[in-house]
């Protein structure tokens, strides 16, 4: 699963994004008030199934 992909996971769950300045790379998503980090770098770079697995386990999706 690529970073877009699972942004729209996300936002089908009602996650929200927020960008950081300087483009850093990463965007904060809450849900709640849960909040995690994801990674954009990029449309074809895949996330490792252990980082997908936290960032929904930290906005409590299963």
């Amino acid at each position: 699963m690529n970073s877009a992909e699972l942004m729209k996971l996300l936002r089908r769950h009602g996650c929200t994004f927020e960008t950081h300045r300087g483009g850093s790379g990463h965007q904060t998503v809450r849900r709640g008030n849960r909040k995690t980090v994801i990674p954009v770098h990029g449309g074809s770079k895949e996330l490792g199934k252990g980082l997908v697995n936290k960032i929904l386990k930290d906005l409590g999706i299963k």
